[in-house]
């Protein structure tokens, strides 16, 4: 039984690296099903058992990148602050975004991503963070939880756009410090408690 399982997943990682491989050389618009076969050495009737089109393996991509980002954090303590500066998870982010470092790449900068992906990141993000800021908040907040969520996704992906077409030059406890700087005094003041 888990031989066929990991069959699957070397061919569906496969598909995605080379999907990847051509939009950092020619941009996505310009990638089409058969050249990802192509780079991936596998035929099409294979890659439309897995996907129905370069858009469901991109998005399919992404929901594996940020499952693997949502498995790595503890879940919250009611009352616990998602900031707290002693706590390691605050560089989970950026450690991810270094991994799978090409990932992020076609997806969050300009030249290559597109607005129905980004968005699709956001979305998932912010979800993430409206469940961390749900099980962490003390009482009712003065903003509604979708819009701070959406707020701290939102600014969280462009930080990391930043530091990796600036070619993260910035350790990841240096950018999750820097997040961390800038998002802390609207998270203290909406959250009704400082980090502790």
């Amino acid at each position: 039984m888990k031989q066929p399982d990991r069959r699957i997943a070397r061919t569906r990682r496969q598909l995605r690296d080379a999907l990847v491989a051509l939009i950092l050389e020619q941009g996505y618009e310009s990638v089409t099903v058969q050249a990802i076969t192509d780079r991936a050495d596998l035929s099409r009737a294979t890659f439309y058992l897995h996907f129905k089109d370069k858009e469901d393996l991109m998005l399919a991509s992404l929901r594996e990148m940020f499952d693997d980002l949502r498995r790595r954090y503890s879940p919250p303590q009611k009352g616990e602050s998602p900031l707290r500066p002693e706590m390691p998870m605050r560089t989970i982010p950026f450690q991810h975004a270094l991994e799978y470092r090409d990932l992020y790449r076609v997806t969050l900068l300009s030249e290559q991503g597109t607005a129905a992906i980004l968005r699709g990141i956001r979305l998932y993000l912010a979800d993430a963070m409206r469940e961390r800021i749900e099980a962490v908040a003390t009482g009712p907040l003065s903003v509604p939880v979708d819009g701070l969520a959406n707020y701290l996704a939102g600014g969280m992906l462009a930080l990391i756009s930043w530091w990796l077409d600036s070619g993260t030059p910035q350790t990841p406890e240096e950018m999750a410090a820097l997040f961390q700087q800038m998002t802390l005094p609207t998270m203290t003041a909406l959250l009704g408690h400082p980090p502790r």
